[in-house]
């Protein structure tokens, strides 16, 4: 074939390639990456990311947060850099943590379903106060739910911070909230991270509530051991660490898990006021059809949202079976078809009329589902078998 022909055969079906994938699929960037250029996940992530700006106001000023609304559960000079020992209570039978089915219909759609409400909380001392927020229910969660590094792949090694909507963005999220704790001066990411089956780090046994999906489905929740979490006969496709198990078995949990983690926290102030301050507010849990659920709460730290302990009460009246705390305060930021849906407690750096949304760490991401049989992360077998057979043409015609 002359050599114009196969530039011009070559230019047709990469052009033919590239609308095809865009007008059948929403996850332009899922297919864009394995099937057509082949182009490391990195890389691909970065353009994208590099084309989804922070909020702009005014000619040229990028507004972002201050992180004035701080809410750490460990000194700085803590970090989670404890170690497990024998503090652990047992209170409901001896085991650390609970392990449930997961939703498998994969008929029903669609994939997740959020909602935002505004309701009233009766609080211990039976005053009524306004709660509101978003809650997104996930079915078939071992295919339509991540875990995700902040701003893609290697976010957790290039100690990385990231905001939900970017990173949201180039996961192809529908809904997306904030998830794991990270260092505030370090960026890195805190406790156990598994994502889409690939394990970017673990905790080293860090006794702190756990929320993962292993690869035949089943919902852990609690307390893992190092074995636990490196187990490779049924490992975990996707695994964040929180702090605080809020509900257990359909039971408020917090006092026992405040025993429960390790390492004598009555010795440090912070730890107390973590789960009494109202705040702002992440959880991520499970409800009795094994759906995976995503709870967000605004406030702003000392001044309004819900302690711990409200949390898990309210939790408990969303039908949650067992749930973790994540990361709050802050850094709560819950977005839809990557566009912020809530109100971040950050002042915006240079005008606090503004509210910006934090860079943080990783994210938890309900999406279209993945085929989890195959390396081909799309939104559906049928187009991505489609493009390969494209691919096949291309690779003939460049023989």
């Amino acid at each position: 074939m002359a050599g114009y022909q196969k530039t011009l055969y070559i230019l047709v079906v990469s052009v033919f390639i590239t609308v095809f994938v865009m007008t059948t699929n929403n996850n332009f960037n899922a297919i864009l990456k394995p099937a057509i250029n082949r182009v490391s996940r990195r890389s691909a992530d970065r353009f994208l990311l590099s084309n989804k700006d922070a909020p702009i106001k005014g000619e040229g000023e990028i507004l972002r947060s201050s992180e004035n609304d701080s809410l750490l559960p460990f000194s700085q000079s803590e970090e989670w850099h404890r170690h497990v020992n024998g503090c652990r209570t047992v209170k409901i039978g001896d085991t650390a943590h609970e392990t449930f089915p997961a939703h498998k219909n994969s008929s029903v759609a669609p994939s997740s379903n959020t909602k935002y409400f505004v309701d009233k909380l009766l609080t211990s001392r039976r005053h009524a106060k306004d709660v509101y927020g978003h809650r997104t229910v996930i079915n078939n969660p071992l295919r339509s739910f991540s875990v995700v590094e902040p701003g893609g792949p290697n976010g957790c090694v290039e100690r990385r911070r990231s905001t939900v909507v970017k990173t949201s963005r180039a996961r192809g999220c529908h809904a997306a909230v904030n998830a794991g704790f990270f260092g505030s001066e370090s960026g890195a990411c805190m406790g156990n991270v598994v994502t889409d089956g690939k394990r970017i780090q673990d905790g080293g046994g860090i006794k702190n509530a756990n929320f993962g999906i292993r690869k035949d489905g089943t919902i852990v929740v609690g307390y893992l051991s190092e074995m636990d979490v490196l187990r490779e006969d049924n490992p975990f496709v996707q695994l964040v660490t929180g702090v605080i198990w809020l509900v257990r078995n359909g039971s408020v949990y917090v006092n026992e898990s405040k025993a429960q983690d390790c390492a004598g926290l009555q010795e440090y102030g912070p730890m107390d006021k973590f789960v009494d301050v109202l705040s702002a507010r992440v959880a991520v849990g499970h409800d009795v059809e094994g759906r995976v659920v995503l709870v967000q709460i605004d406030g702003n730290t000392e001044e309004r949202g819900l302690s711990l302990w409200e949390f898990a009460e309210f939790l408990l009246s969303l039908g949650v079976v067992n749930a973790i705390n994540l990361d709050g305060g802050g850094s709560v930021t819950f977005v839809l078809d990557g566009t912020v849906a809530n109100y971040p407690a950050d002042h915006c750096i240079g005008n606090r009329s503004w509210h910006c949304a934090r860079e943080v760490s990783t994210i938890l991401c309900a999406h279209d589902p993945d085929d989890v049989t195959s390396s081909c992360r799309v939104v559906n077998t049928h187009t991505c078998l489609k493009v390969a057979m494209l691919c096949v043409i291309l690779r003939w015609i460049l023989q």
